[in-house]
């Protein structure tokens, strides 16, 4: 059996024992590094989004192009 390179299918769906450690290496790295990373704080103040239409005002396309 040939394992594509980031393919993590074969990881969930068959045994460890029938792998090679060489993909096991791979994706427990993978899987380290992606703990590791900062996780995104609920306590920091998120981005506004402007609201670009102004309820009221006519528009023309999605592009939101004034008449």
């Amino acid at each position: 059996m040939r394992i594509l390179k980031r393919d993590l299918t074969h990881y969930f769906i068959r045994p460890h024992d029938q792998l090679p450690a060489s993909y096991l290496k791979s994706c427990k790295k993978f899987f380290k590094e992606l703990s590791n990373k900062p996780q995104a704080s609920s306590v920091k103040p998120q981005a506004i989004q402007k609201n670009l239409h102004k309820p009221g005002t006519r528009v023309k396309n999605r592009f939101q192009r004034k008449v």
